[in-house]
């Protein structure tokens, strides 16, 4: 392993550091009890530039939009599927195929990754209470869309300044 001994932090981590701590601050203050969906959103599209944070939203939430409305329809159709904890086995790998398909015919292979995590995350995690299924995607989203904005603000606001170092 090797250090890098002369590594300074740079102007894009600062910008991250402070937009978690901004989605973490707009989250209590809305009663949100998860930080995360935000948090991750403005990691990711946390970038050098504002144009390269604005597309890096953009693919971003055309991604958990998709992925959101394939996997609340996979769920809603679970109702109709015997055992469904055990059939979700084989009805992830088709949605998994419908997102990135998606994706594909309207032109945003950028957004498959993220797609297919959030078709993972809600046919895996919500399979036992259906009940949320609605709300908890639209919360997905809108966290989401706040860490976009939040990433696009203190990248538009916040050291203008380009830096090397990430």
């Amino acid at each position: 392993m090797h250090f890098q001994k002369n590594y300074h932090i740079g102007y894009r981590a600062i910008k991250t550091a402070i937009a978690v701590s901004l989605c973490a601050i707009i989250s209590m203050a809305f009663g949100r009890e998860d930080v995360f969906c935000a948090s991750i959103a403005t990691i990711i599209c946390m970038q050098q530039t504002y144009d390269e944070t604005l597309k890096a939203g953009i693919n971003r939430f055309i991604g958990t939009f998709i992925g959101g409305i394939v996997g609340y329809l996979a769920l809603e159709l679970s109702n109709y599927i015997p055992h469904y904890n055990w059939s979700r086995i084989f009805v992830l790998p088709f949605c998994i195929l419908l997102v990135i398909y998606i994706c594909n015919i309207i032109g945003q292979k950028e957004s498959v990754s993220i797609c297919c995590i959030v078709v993972l995350v809600i046919v895996s995690k919500l399979g036992d209470d259906l009940s949320s299924t609605f709300m908890y995607v639209v919360y997905r989203v809108v966290d989401t869309i706040i860490g976009i904005v939040v990433a696009m603000f203190v990248n538009r606001f916040m050291f203008k300044k380009r830096s090397t170092n990430i």
